[in-house]
């Protein structure tokens, strides 16, 4: 089988520019994994979703020439296409009965991952198909990927290690934990979990003293990158992609005896060092030892929040199943099905805008027959790979099994992790590779079929439109952030006309929630400082456009509402009425808003209805019982409302948490005496 594709090769011998074609998944294979950008506010993913586009439009420029190119056109091909192509389409039609149409096109903010970029994906995954004809192809993918992600690891090794050719701001996450050019640990382990075993595979290929030591290393700091990273999921991954590379790959084992030892020997040394390091050093996230024993603790810390997020899922899934909210809706469909637990855990501060478990997060998004397609087209691949991985010897077979194994491995990480654009982009050529390389995959000539000359031109036709369309967005996008950075250096350096000046200018590029947001926070404490009204009310008018652009947003209520209640100047003033609806609203929209309820209450009790104001903190204490803010509040109004038995209780209460309250030490004494 491995000479008949050899063969396939030198019959359909290609031309430049299919091998540019090659070069630029080659590209893509580099910059996904490595692209990052400190010019924008979103310093990863943004630099990453215009890597993969800006490099997909030049791929399909490529592979179109080459098609102009040719007077015999051929196509290759396989039934699992029609799998892809049923997904695409029904994602197409998931986003447009989205929840929230401009989020299911361009992707959430960050993530990136709506329509656009999954047809981005099968872009990539049908030119992977005509371009990997050969081993020789798939191992250069397979070295490529090697030596860029050696290149990520090292960095995320040295982040471990305290040094950091980067500075940044306060992370969101524990210090030193490796994040490496992914901005975050969960999603640095995506791609780490793919490398691990084409870095293991090409070491095993390597047979020069230079290539043992590149490889040796690379899967030396791979292995360090994976134990500093303190990612579960991650874990699970790689375990599971290691476990398929040896059991597919015995025979090429036993035969670099010596290469195993050194990996063996390398894990455990770094886990050694790690474990005995972190003993003393970390807290129980970067305790090595507690990190791996938490892995089995399936209902408690944030396996337990997992669960929660899950729950809301599945409620999204129930509400639509046959075509979901739309695709990467999942924070706006969170907001509404989140669980009381859930809230309670994060306090009433966080919201999930991910599901952590990829079958989840697509059925929720794009319905369950989309993803239902999606897994059967992805066990059809595996199934595949796995018969023709059986045919192969040497060094071919080491360079497939390393992406079956990859791909498995993945797979497997997304059911507890995070799908972003760097390490799902990578997936998916592996998987076009790994297809294209197999006998399933037939080759029809164009020009002997009117219908398939048609065919080739609706997809040419397509392909450049998206392509063209998703890099133009993708442009549009980064620049609107370059925008929005400004504009926040800007306000911060008290140059509040640069600050709007830039505001204006990203959202007219890049229309999205979180831009509306900060102008609006901008504006209002601004108008605060400055004592000018005008800038309130202007920062009202930034907040309900956002509200307007996006309905399901809950923040945007808490926002305007807050706004609102500063330009209040009595009971009787009609802007009141209107923030109270504005809140209830905002409610609606997500039952356990936490700020919408204390805000609410404050302006309720304004109103003198304190049997309303009381339910809304009552709701805030029950999401969390320790606030002291909402306590007083509470205690106030109580008294306000003449109930001095419950005023007393929740004085003492927020006195047993903060002794040192005057003002409820004076309060008690007051209501104790009667007066």
């Amino acid at each position: 089988m491995v000479e008949e594709i050899k063969q396939n090769d030198q019959i359909n011998s290609p031309n430049n520019f299919d091998q540019w074609v090659l070069y630029g998944f080659l590209a893509i294979a580099v910059a996904l994994p490595l692209a990052l950008s400190r010019i924008t506010f979103d310093q990863f993913d943004i630099a990453k979703i215009l890597s993969l586009r800006i490099l997909t439009l030049i791929i399909v420029v490529f592979w179109i020439a080459k098609m102009l190119s040719q007077k015999k056109h051929q196509i290759r091909w396989s039934k699992l296409d029609f799998f892809v192509l049923a997904f695409l389409v029904l994602g197409f039609i998931s986003t447009i009965t989205s929840i929230h149409i401009p989020t299911s096109i361009h992707g959430k903010y960050k993530r990136f991952e709506g329509l656009l970029t999954f047809l981005n994906y099968g872009i990539l995954y049908f030119l992977a198909l005509q371009t990997f004809t050969s081993f020789s192809r798939l191992s250069k993918l397979s070295k490529t990927l090697t030596i860029a992600g050696g290149v990520v690891a090292f960095y995320g090794v040295l982040q471990y290690v305290g040094v950091d050719i980067f500075s940044w701001a306060t992370l969101p996450f524990e210090e030193r934990r490796s994040f490496s050019t992914f901005g975050n640990p969960d999603l640095l382990a995506g791609f780490i979990v793919i490398l691990v075993p084409i870095a293991l595979a090409e070491f095993l290929k390597a047979r020069k003293a230079k290539s043992n030591i590149l490889m040796g290393s690379i899967a030396f700091v791979t292995v360090a990158c994976l134990i500093t990273a303190f990612t579960r999921s991650g874990w699970v991954g790689t375990f599971t992609a290691t476990v398929a590379f040896a059991i597919l790959s015995f025979r090429e084992i036993l035969s670099n005896k010596k290469k195993v030892a050194f990996v063996v020997a390398a894990f455990i040394l770094v886990f050694t060092a790690v474990a005995i390091y972190s003993s003393s050093h970390g807290q129980s996230t970067m305790n090595l030892i507690e990190r791996l024993k938490s892995t089995t603790k399936i209902t408690e810390g944030s396996a337990g929040n997992r669960l929660e997020i899950w729950k809301a899922g599945i409620k999204m899934i129930k509400a639509r199943p046959i075509l979901g909210l739309g695709p990467d809706t999942y924070r706006l469909g969170s907001e509404h099905y989140e669980t009381l637990k859930y809230v309670k855990m994060g306090a009433g501060k966080t919201v999930a805008d991910n599901a952590h478990n990829y079958v989840i997060q697509l059925a929720a998004g794009v319905g369950i027959p989309a993803t239902a397609i999606f897994i059967i087209f992805f066990i059809g691949v595996v199934v595949t790979s796995l018969r023709y991985s059986l045919k192969l010897k040497a060094d071919d077979r080491l360079t497939y099994v390393g992406l079956i194994s990859a791909a498995i491995g993945y797979a497997v990480h997304l059911i507890f992790g995070v799908s972003v654009s760097g390490s799902t982009g990578i997936f998916w050529i592996i998987i076009g590779a790994l297809v294209a390389a197999s006998p399933i995959v037939k080759t029809s000539q164009v020009s002997q079929s009117r219908r398939h000359e048609m065919l080739l031109r609706v997809a040419v036709i397509i392909f450049s439109l998206v392509s063209l369309i998703s890099a133009y967005y993708a442009v549009s996008m980064y620049i609107g952030d370059m925008y929005h950075v400004r504009a926040i250096k800007s306000a911060n350096a008290g140059d509040l006309q640069s600050a709007i000046n830039n505001y204006e200018r990203a959202i007219s590029l890049y229309q999205n929630g979180r831009f509306y947001i900060d102008y609006g926070i901008c504006l209002e404490r601004s108008g605060t400082q400055l004592n000018d009204r005008s800038l309130v009310e202007k920062a009202v008018a930034i907040y309900s456009a956002g509200r307007d652009f996006e309905p399901n947003e809950g923040d945007h209520y808490v926002f305007l509402g807050g706004a609102l209640s500063k330009l209040i100047t009595s009971p009787q003033d009609p802007l009141l009425e209107k923030a109270v609806g504005v809140l209830k609203n905002g409610i609606r929209v997500r039952p356990y808003n936490y700020p919408s309820h204390i805000i609410l209450g404050d302006l309720l009790s304004f109103q003198g209805k304190y049997g309303d104001a009381i339910k809304h903190y009552d709701i805030a204490l029950t999401v969390n019982p320790s606030d002291t803010s909402v306590i007083k509040r509470m205690a106030k109004v109580y008294e306000q409302d003449g109930k001095k038995d419950k005023a007393k209780k929740y004085y003492e209460k927020l006195l047993a948490l903060t002794p040192d309250d005057q003002e409820a030490k004076d309060a008690l004494a007051r209501l104790v005496s009667g007066k």
